[in-house]
């Protein structure tokens, strides 16, 4: 264990809080957070692993963006649900980068089983205020970048 991967996760906690905020106040974050998360996960690939490493999140990041996307897509077309926004999947996106293609897979899989949860938890109470969609996925990337960085792993 290194003392980058700390370094790592502390800065991907600071970058994640302005997109969980400031939808709180009523904003958008700006596409620039989500280029800068971006970088940030390119760089610290880039110093922990090398090129290499730098490629597969590059893929990683890429093929989140084309995998959520399409999928969204589809549910929409075919059911008429939005369940993410254009924000929340340019973040889901940015994270990948974090976690590399395993990561990103698991980051999915738990953003998916949240909304599925939700919506689940909303047909049966109507009345129940609808969660923040956007703070699922930066806690999905925070979990997943905190199990990778755990000692033991």
């Amino acid at each position: 264990m290194t003392g980058l991967s700390y370094f790592n996760l502390a800065l991907m906690i600071v970058l994640l809080l302005p997109a969980v905020i400031l939808p709180w106040e009523g904003r958008r974050p700006p596409d620039l957070l989500y280029v800068t998360i971006a970088v940030g996960g390119l760089a610290f690939a880039a110093l922990g692993g090398g090129i290499a490493s730098l490629g597969w999140s590059v893929a990683a990041g890429l093929g989140c963006l084309a995998l959520v996307a399409g999928g969204v897509t589809s549910l929409r077309k075919v059911t008429g649900l939005q369940v993410l926004t254009g924000s929340q999947i340019k973040l889901l996106a940015s994270g990948a980068t974090w976690l590399g293609p395993l990561g990103a897979l698991t980051m999915i899989s738990i953003t998916v089983l949240a909304l599925l949860l939700v919506a689940t938890v909303r047909q049966f109470r109507p009345i129940a205020r609808r969660p923040d969609s956007g703070a699922i996925v930066a806690v999905a990337i925070f979990c997943v970048g905190l199990q990778q960085v755990l000692p033991g792993n």
